[in-house]
Protein backbone atom coordinates (compact mmCIF):
# COMPACT_ATOMS: atom_id res chain seq x y z
CA UNK A 1 0.00 0.00 0.00
CA UNK A 2 1.26 3.60 -1.02
CA UNK A 3 -0.22 6.79 -0.15
CA UNK A 4 0.74 9.96 -1.34
CA UNK A 5 0.07 13.41 -0.50
CA UNK A 6 1.24 17.30 0.21
CA UNK A 7 4.46 17.94 0.62
CA UNK A 8 5.07 18.88 4.29
CA UNK A 9 3.37 17.63 7.57
CA UNK A 10 0.91 21.08 8.62
CA UNK A 11 -0.20 21.35 5.25
CA UNK A 12 -3.40 19.62 4.07
CA UNK A 13 -2.86 18.49 0.74
CA UNK A 14 -4.77 19.70 -2.41
CA UNK A 15 -4.70 16.36 -3.75
CA UNK A 16 -3.62 12.78 -2.16
CA UNK A 17 -4.03 9.16 -3.49
CA UNK A 18 -3.33 5.43 -2.25
CA UNK A 19 -2.33 2.63 -4.12
CA UNK A 20 -3.66 -0.24 -2.65
CA UNK A 21 -3.00 -3.92 -3.89
CA UNK A 22 -5.70 -6.52 -3.03
CA UNK A 23 -5.34 -10.25 -3.94
CA UNK A 24 -8.23 -12.16 -3.92
CA UNK A 25 -9.10 -15.63 -3.11
CA UNK A 26 -11.34 -17.94 -5.39
CA UNK A 27 -14.09 -17.62 -3.23
CA UNK A 28 -14.35 -13.26 -3.24
CA UNK A 29 -15.74 -11.53 -5.77
CA UNK A 30 -14.37 -8.39 -7.57
CA UNK A 31 -17.53 -6.41 -7.54
CA UNK A 32 -17.95 -7.55 -4.10
CA UNK A 33 -14.96 -5.63 -2.97
CA UNK A 34 -15.03 -2.61 -5.35
CA UNK A 35 -18.68 -2.45 -3.97
CA UNK A 36 -17.25 -2.09 -0.33
CA UNK A 37 -14.49 0.24 -1.51
CA UNK A 38 -16.89 2.32 -3.29
CA UNK A 39 -19.28 2.32 0.15
CA UNK A 40 -16.79 3.64 2.59
CA UNK A 41 -15.35 6.44 -0.05
CA UNK A 42 -19.14 7.65 -0.03
CA UNK A 43 -18.96 8.01 3.39
CA UNK A 44 -16.63 9.73 3.92
CA UNK A 45 -16.89 12.41 1.19
CA UNK A 46 -20.45 13.12 2.45
CA UNK A 47 -19.25 13.15 6.12
CA UNK A 48 -16.08 15.72 4.95
CA UNK A 49 -18.14 17.75 2.58
CA UNK A 50 -21.33 17.81 5.09
CA UNK A 51 -18.79 19.14 7.78
CA UNK A 52 -17.41 21.51 5.48
CA UNK A 53 -20.86 23.10 4.53
CA UNK A 54 -21.77 23.62 8.29
CA UNK A 55 -18.24 24.58 8.39
CA UNK A 56 -18.46 27.91 5.82
CA UNK A 57 -22.02 28.22 6.58
CA UNK A 58 -22.94 27.89 3.05
CA UNK A 59 -25.64 25.73 2.09
CA UNK A 60 -25.29 25.58 -1.71
CA UNK A 61 -21.27 25.18 -1.00
CA UNK A 62 -19.98 22.10 -3.96
CA UNK A 63 -18.36 19.09 -3.02
CA UNK A 64 -14.77 19.93 -1.71
CA UNK A 65 -13.83 15.70 -1.64
CA UNK A 66 -14.14 14.07 -4.03
CA UNK A 67 -12.56 10.44 -5.21
CA UNK A 68 -12.49 7.77 -7.92
CA UNK A 69 -10.81 4.39 -8.61
CA UNK A 70 -8.52 3.41 -11.34
CA UNK A 71 -8.03 -1.17 -11.43
CA UNK A 72 -4.31 -1.08 -12.51
CA UNK A 73 -4.17 -4.45 -12.69
CA UNK A 74 -6.97 -7.48 -12.01
CA UNK A 75 -5.49 -10.86 -12.18
CA UNK A 76 -7.36 -14.01 -11.15
CA UNK A 77 -6.71 -16.25 -8.25
CA UNK A 78 -5.10 -19.76 -8.54
CA UNK A 79 -7.15 -22.59 -8.17
CA UNK A 80 -7.65 -26.61 -8.65
CA UNK A 81 -10.15 -29.12 -7.82
CA UNK A 82 -8.86 -30.71 -4.79
CA UNK A 83 -9.69 -33.90 -5.98
CA UNK A 84 -7.40 -33.78 -9.19
CA UNK A 85 -4.13 -36.61 -8.84
CA UNK A 86 -1.51 -33.87 -8.43
CA UNK A 87 -3.52 -32.52 -5.43
CA UNK A 88 -4.10 -35.75 -4.54
CA UNK A 89 -0.32 -36.63 -4.98
CA UNK A 90 0.54 -34.19 -2.71
CA UNK A 91 -1.68 -34.71 0.35
CA UNK A 92 -0.64 -38.75 0.12
CA UNK A 93 2.86 -37.17 0.19
CA UNK A 94 2.97 -34.99 2.51
CA UNK A 95 0.57 -37.83 5.07
CA UNK A 96 3.20 -40.31 4.34
CA UNK A 97 6.00 -37.60 5.26
CA UNK A 98 5.50 -35.34 7.46
CA UNK A 99 2.39 -37.86 9.12
CA UNK A 100 -0.19 -34.68 8.87
CA UNK A 101 -3.26 -33.89 6.58
CA UNK A 102 -2.63 -30.98 5.16
CA UNK A 103 -5.80 -28.65 4.22
CA UNK A 104 -6.02 -27.06 0.53
CA UNK A 105 -7.52 -24.24 -0.85
CA UNK A 106 -7.15 -21.57 -3.46
CA UNK A 107 -4.16 -18.83 -3.34
CA UNK A 108 -4.33 -15.08 -4.38
CA UNK A 109 -2.29 -14.40 -7.82
CA UNK A 110 0.86 -13.18 -6.37
CA UNK A 111 2.41 -16.10 -8.31
CA UNK A 112 2.76 -17.34 -11.82
CA UNK A 113 0.52 -20.74 -10.71
CA UNK A 114 -3.05 -19.08 -12.43
CA UNK A 115 -1.07 -18.57 -15.73
CA UNK A 116 -0.15 -22.44 -15.78
CA UNK A 117 -3.84 -23.36 -14.84
CA UNK A 118 -5.66 -20.94 -17.28
CA UNK A 119 -3.43 -22.66 -19.90
CA UNK A 120 -4.03 -26.09 -18.51
CA UNK A 121 -1.16 -27.23 -16.77
CA UNK A 122 -2.09 -28.54 -13.02
CA UNK A 123 -0.48 -26.29 -10.44
CA UNK A 124 -0.20 -26.23 -6.46
CA UNK A 125 0.74 -23.06 -5.24
CA UNK A 126 2.27 -21.97 -1.96
CA UNK A 127 3.49 -25.13 -1.52
CA UNK A 128 7.07 -25.20 -0.03
CA UNK A 129 9.29 -25.13 3.38
CA UNK A 130 8.14 -23.61 6.81
CA UNK A 131 9.83 -20.22 6.97
CA UNK A 132 8.75 -16.51 7.59
CA UNK A 133 9.35 -12.60 6.30
CA UNK A 134 8.80 -13.99 2.42
CA UNK A 135 9.97 -11.81 0.32
CA UNK A 136 10.99 -9.43 3.29
CA UNK A 137 14.09 -8.15 4.88
CA UNK A 138 15.61 -11.34 6.62
CA UNK A 139 13.03 -14.15 5.05
CA UNK A 140 14.39 -17.67 6.01
CA UNK A 141 13.71 -21.21 5.74
CA UNK A 142 13.85 -23.92 8.26
CA UNK A 143 16.55 -26.60 7.31
CA UNK A 144 14.80 -29.71 8.58
CA UNK A 145 11.53 -28.56 6.36
CA UNK A 146 13.32 -27.93 3.27
CA UNK A 147 14.96 -31.42 3.15
CA UNK A 148 11.18 -32.72 4.10
CA UNK A 149 9.81 -30.75 1.50
CA UNK A 150 12.82 -32.20 -1.14
CA UNK A 151 11.16 -35.98 0.17
CA UNK A 152 7.67 -34.80 -0.38
CA UNK A 153 8.41 -33.13 -4.51
CA UNK A 154 10.53 -36.53 -4.87
CA UNK A 155 7.17 -38.30 -3.80
CA UNK A 156 4.92 -36.19 -5.66
CA UNK A 157 6.70 -36.88 -8.91
CA UNK A 158 6.91 -40.46 -8.26
CA UNK A 159 3.70 -41.02 -7.76
CA UNK A 160 2.36 -38.48 -10.05
CA UNK A 161 4.64 -40.05 -13.07
CA UNK A 162 2.96 -43.73 -11.87
CA UNK A 163 -0.33 -42.57 -12.78
CA UNK A 164 0.03 -41.23 -16.06
CA UNK A 165 3.41 -42.81 -16.97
Amino acid sequence: TIFNGGGFPSVVPSNASAMVDIRLMPSTSVDDILKKIEDIMKTIINERNEFYRKMTFNSTSSARLSASITIKNQLPAATIDSNHPLVLSCVNAVKKILSITPTTNGCGPANEGYMLIESGIPTICGFGPIGGNVHGVDEWISIPSMTQTVDIYLDIVSNYCQLFG
